[in-house]
């Protein structure tokens, strides 16, 4: 079993950017909330709901903020709070899980995996990933990051705001100093292939136009692109809080980042892969990221 949980999760890293933030429950992932002492799964999968992976009895892996273990749907029920619809919480269909909470912590993600899947014999490693971010950090990758966000505004990744004046100035002369670049989280990561690596979130702010990246380095390298983050809620990065999950134990991690305490508009779930080529985004939800516009 744990050979499939294995391919289960490579499977999973295999999705591309673009799918990992447009497709909820691509690959069977599912983000997980505890709303009023239930734990659900909103089924966002298509207006009406439905989701085959949701029905009753479905088995899934869940992960949290200090383990894993087997979950399955106890049944459906209506819910609010997990998306909006014109400006109003939206009812939507969800499932409720049940299994062993006490390894469990805060609830992050839902893996879709086979019934009788279990975890005997598992290796899996966690770590809590506090924020490391220091003086040290800057010196080191600052101005690989700067550079890294130039180039992005010249492949056109950066998107500037239509209605920002000061894009055309600095494309004719993009200068460092003209990137106000701060690094709000970094984190020391074991990656299988990398000799020090370290992940990082970063906020660059070029005119009125700003950009939030995830980054895997490796000393005084950049591995691989800026995965970005876009702020749905309006939450700082401070409000999340990181744990790493190395299924196998063998250097090949998930990043998941969760909020615990409240946000003022909802929660948020995300979900990276590690590998030595560089960072790839798994799963990005929030809940009600649009109720806000009604107020």
């Amino acid at each position: 079993m744990l050979a499939t949980l294995t391919a289960l999760l490579l499977a999973a890293a295999s999705i591309n950017r673009a799918c990992a933030q447009d497709a909820y429950g691509a690959k069977g992932l599912f983000p997980v909330y505890d709303v009023g002492g239930r734990w659900l799964i909103y089924d966002k999968t298509t207006t009406a709901g439905g989701a085959k992976a949701l029905g009753v009895s479905s088995t899934f892996l869940l992960i949290g903020s200090e383990g894993a273990d087997i979950f399955e749907v106890a049944r459906t029920s209506a819910a609010y709070g997990g998306a909006c619809r014109a400006r109003k919480p939206a009812r939507l269909r969800a499932a409720v899980l049940k299994g062993a909470r006490r390894n469990i912590g805060t609830p992050i993600l839902g893996l879709k995996v086979p019934v009788g899947f279990t975890l005997k014999g598992s290796h899996a490693a966690y770590k809590a990933q506090p924020n490391e971010v220091g003086e040290p950090v800057y010196q080191s990758l600052g101005a690989a990051l700067n550079a890294a966000t130039i180039a992005e505004t010249k492949s056109g990744a950066f998107r500037f705001k239509s209605d920002d004046d000061g894009r055309s100035s600095f494309l004719a002369d993009p200068k460092p100093e003209k990137v106000l670049l701060k690094i709000d989280y970094a984190a020391r990561v074991s990656v299988t292939g990398l000799s020090s690596p370290m992940v990082l979130i970063t906020g660059a702010q070029i005119s009125n136009s700003f950009r939030r990246c995830l980054y895997l380095a490796d000393g005084n390298k950049l591995i691989g692109p800026c995965v970005e983050m876009p702020g749905d809620l309006l939450a700082e990065t401070g409000l999340l809080h990181f744990v790493s999950y190395d299924p196998g134990g063998k250097g090949n991690p998930l990043l998941l980042a969760y909020t615990q305490d409240a946000p003022r508009w909802g929660h948020e779930r995300w979900g990276f892969s590690l590998r030595a080529a560089g960072a790839r985004l798994l799963l990005r939800d929030a809940m009600n990221p649009r109720c806000r516009e009604g107020f």
